[in-house]
């Protein structure tokens, strides 16, 4: 008992003193303890996971998150207005299953009235044909055209995706991964960092002709007007809550490296434009062979063939920041 006291910095007890009270008093400093120890701990994972995550999605109404995707869930909490979240995949009946930024999962409607996402976000790469059926001996409904939104609904099997355009046509298409920017983990959730990528290339592609370029510039600070290669990578990373560093050489040396055999859309790709050594410029890249970049061959932003003789001859490395 002695030792017991003195562990928890505590006076065994003087002549007639009951020694019941001492010992109750370490029970409750015990439970303190554990307690407190369990609260710091939650903050930690919570910490971690908003930082791993990006919120991509913002709610544009008021909506209540349950616990299952059905409207007899019980309600963990009402999402206010202009809270980001981030949709970890597509449930049945018209259910977004999501994560709060304090790393609470649950289940919101998935009418478009709530949020602000896109479930048209695979971006077809090069012409292909939709088919009846996951066959290339099916009627052919249509060609999807380069540039198109689709909405991937399944993958079926290992070379076919079931999809949906916005005229709300399914159908079937090769899952070859030069027909579109889909990476995987269709109406699962299983795959973060593919629903990054999309959305990312989606931010990217948005500034296509924006921006007059100036080097050293950045948008946040000329009103919208000027960009370079690398400030231009800070704003689209910055809309999904990924903070990068202000120069190419920098931003070279965030996240994994990547061969250039196994690039993925939104990939970080880095260019030594002056032949002398040393990285100078960064762009994205978006699938299919293409990158789109801040450069003076546009005064702005474009896209570029990364196989062309030039950007062949001046490819550095790629990074992945996912």
């Amino acid at each position: 008992m002695r030792i017991l006291l003195e562990s928890q910095h505590l006076a065994p007890p003087r002549a007639g003193q009951a020694w019941g009270i001492l010992v109750m008093e370490v029970i409750r400093m015990r439970k303190t303890m554990i307690f407190l120890a369990s609260v710091v701990g939650s903050a930690i994972l919570a910490t971690s996971a908003s930082a791993a995550t990006s919120y991509e999605t913002e709610v544009q109404y008021g909506v209540n998150m349950r616990t299952q995707p059905s409207l007899s869930g019980k309600v963990i909490r009402m999402l206010n207005r202009g809270e980001d979240i981030h949709v970890l995949g597509e449930a049945s009946g018209n259910w977004l299953k999501i994560q709060t930024k304090s790393g609470t999962t649950g289940y919101i409607s998935d009418n478009e009235k709530y949020t602000d996402y896109d479930r048209y976000s695979t971006e077809v790469s090069s012409g292909v044909n939709m088919r009846t059926q996951p066959s290339t001996s099916s009627k052919i409904i249509r060609m999807l055209n380069r540039g198109e939104d689709i909405r991937v609904l399944a993958e079926s099997g290992d070379y076919w995706l079931k999809v949906q355009t916005k005229g709300g046509t399914v159908g079937y298409i090769s899952s070859n991964e030069k027909y579109t920017d889909y990476e995987g983990g269709a109406g699962t959730g299983s795959s973060t960092s593919s629903a990054s990528q999309s959305a990312i290339v989606k931010t990217a592609k948005s500034y296509k002709g924006d921006f007059d370029y100036k080097w050293g510039a950045e948008p946040w600070n000329t009103n919208n007007k000027y960009a370079d290669c690398s400030s231009y990578m800070q704003l689209i990373f910055r809309k999904h809550d990924i903070e990068l560093p202000r120069t190419s050489r920098q931003q070279a040396k965030e996240g994994t490296y990547v061969k250039k055999s196994n690039l993925k859309p939104g990939d970080l790709v880095f260019f030594d434009t002056n032949d002398n050594g040393s990285i100078n410029h960064v762009g994205l890249y978006i699938g299919g062979g293409d990158f789109i970049h801040a450069s003076p061959i546009f005064d702005g932003v474009g896209i570029s063939d990364i196989n062309s003789n030039y950007w062949s001859d001046h490819y550095v490395t790629a990074r992945n920041v996912l």
